[in-house]
């Protein structure tokens, strides 16, 4: 997308929901995933191997996965979050989590230019707001988890069935602008619920940018809707003298990302199942993260290129 394109009348949010569009999208995207998931293993010759080599991808995602999620578990708990709520301590609640959050406090510990205005924004925000969008997030999580039957999800395949989710995208509730978008709260939901939830963040957005060939099926931006092409902030070019960086898409709708995510990880399950190697349902978010991860690492200098610089602290 066009970030001055966002808010216009030919905005690509008005289309990208279509199911024309959708459609169309999912067809390439169903094309490549078998691609770069041979891609993935290209580099074991038999069958046995190959098996050993999925095994040796999935269970590394999963073990990463595992040496961070008790953190968010812990502090973001039923018994944690009503200690907060007893103590009606806002501020207590905001310094913890710049402290125990792995995700918090690797953003404002970050020496990485572009998140300077978000560390900013950040120190700045009201620790009432912080604390109430949170609590609102936890909330609704353990609701849709309480009423969502899971072999139904599994099955879910129609953009209405992702409903529930709307409210995530732009209700107030549920939002600190510029400081608690869709990246970090859904990559809480991810860590703390990986059956229902994946997190929208660099990695698998520029997963789902590659795996659709980079096109933008005749959005009216003309640009891929996967991502963010900043128009309003220029960089230096030595031949033209400007230079517009491209980003994730921070504001994809969270309930087309989960479609599209969902659908992805059906694939990946018949994919593996060809090797006998059995994905878990119960991680199954994990493991579309850790496929996003392997294109990530496949394209990693055209990904440094379009940001204009090392994305590894970043990621």
């Amino acid at each position: 997308m066009i970030r001055s394109n966002i808010n216009t009348e030919k905005s690509d949010f008005n289309i990208i929901k279509n199911n024309d569009h959708i459609e169309k999208v999912w067809e390439v995207i169903e094309k490549n995933v078998p691609i770069y998931f041979n891609k993935m293993i290209e580099d074991q010759a038999s069958g046995p191997d190959k098996r050993k080599r999925l095994s040796e991808i999935f269970e590394d995602g999963l073990d990463k996965f595992h040496k961070v999620d008790n953190k968010y578990k812990s502090f973001f708990g039923k018994e944690s979050m009503q200690e907060f709520e007893d103590e009606d301590n806002p501020k207590d609640f905001k310094s913890k989590l710049a402290i125990e959050i792995p995700l918090i406090r690797k953003a404002l510990q970050s020496k990485y230019e572009a998140m300077k205005e978000w560390q900013q924004k950040f120190s700045w925000a009201k620790a009432t707001d912080v604390y109430g969008i949170f609590f609102n997030l936890i909330t609704f999580m353990n609701d849709f988890v309480d009423e969502t039957d899971e072999s139904a999800f599994s099955d879910y395949n129609e953009l209405k069935d992702w409903k529930n989710l709307i409210v995530l995208n732009d209700d107030d509730d549920y939002n600190v602008p510029g400081v608690i978008g869709m990246g970090i709260k859904s990559s809480i939901l991810y860590f703390l619920n990986p059956t229902f939830f994946l997190s929208a963040n660099k990695n698998t957005l520029y997963g789902f940018y590659f795996l659709s060939d980079c096109e933008h099926f005749s959005l009216p931006s003309g640009s891929n809707e996967f991502v963010m092409v900043n128009d309003q902030k220029e960089g230096a070019n030595r031949r033209y003298n400007r230079n517009m960086l491209i980003d994730q898409n921070y504001w994809y709708p969270y309930d087309l990302f989960g479609l599209y995510s969902l659908r992805t990880y059906r694939l990946l399950e018949q994919l593996c199942a060809k090797y006998s190697y059995k994905l878990s349902n119960e991680c199954r978010f994990v493991h579309v993260h850790t496929f996003m991860a392997q294109i990530w690492d496949l394209k990693i200098d055209i990904i440094n290129t379009m940001t204009g610089g090392d994305q590894e602290e970043a990621r």
